[in-house]
């Protein structure tokens, strides 16, 4: 990956670190570091996924493995952080209620 990184299209430049991530780190296992940002990173995750899914041409990895991967990331990351799932879930059920309620009143 480093030999020919001079030749590359700029384009294709900013795929280099995705793809060394994905080639020395293959179970993307510690998902710590991004519990901080709690539920907002499962949308970058996806576009980080969709934006890596070029790399697979850098290494002999079929589509289905990769989707593997991903979903093994996305899934490490949710069960890393089960108290803020359900408590999304039961507060959005609470407002319901709350709303339900209100109504009821009036």
């Amino acid at each position: 990956l480093n030999r020919n990184t001079r030749y590359l299209n700029p384009i294709y430049r900013r795929l280099i670190p995705m793809c060394k991530i994905l080639i020395h780190h293959p179970d993307l296992a510690d998902m710590k570091p991004f519990y901080q940002w709690k539920l907002n990173v499962l949308p970058l995750m996806v576009k980080w996924f969709q934006k890596a899914s070029a790399c697979q041409d850098y290494f002999e990895e079929s589509i289905e493995t990769f989707q593997r991967r991903q979903l093994s990331a996305m899934y490490r990351f949710i069960r890393g952080v089960p108290l803020l799932v359900a408590d999304g879930f039961w507060s959005q059920q609470l407002k319901q209620v709350h709303v339900k309620k209100r109504n009821f009143e009036e």
